[in-house]
């Protein structure tokens, strides 16, 4: 009987960027803050730590809403935007104040959820 198992974070990694741990682990933390960019990224990083020491699974989780989310809407901003014009209230500034204090993979799940039950409602207006 044959198994199938997902990959591992650590063998995606490894399969995007070679074998040698340290060197893809460096690339994979380039790639995260080049699709980050200035536009989604919300600097709340334990300075002494950084990203070299985040999981691999959690990196790619973060690479992987950061290019949904610059697809989708483009910024973080925008996204904060977005998600207040769904809920009704993009007039809200306390509103879209407390959702700025969201992460950015938060925002981006809220957006989601949002934006799947507005469009349920829409046929039953």
């Amino acid at each position: 009987m044959v198994h199938f198992m997902s990959n591992s974070p650590l063998s995606i990694v490894k399969a995007r960027f070679g074998d040698d741990p340290k060197k893809a682990k460096e690339q994979l933390v380039a790639a995260v803050k080049k699709v980050a960019g200035k536009d989604l990224w919300l600097d709340k990083l334990n300075e002494e730590k950084g990203l070299q020491h985040v999981s691999n699974r959690k990196l790619l989780h973060l690479e992987q809403v950061f290019e949904a989310i610059g697809k989708e809407v483009g910024s973080r901003d925008k996204l904060i935007a977005e998600i207040a014009n769904l809920k009704g209230r993009p007039k809200d500034e306390d509103f879209k104040t407390s959702l700025a204090e969201e992460s950015t993979p938060s925002l981006w799940d809220r957006y989601q959820s949002v934006q799947s039950s507005s469009s349920g409602k829409s046929g039953s207006d």
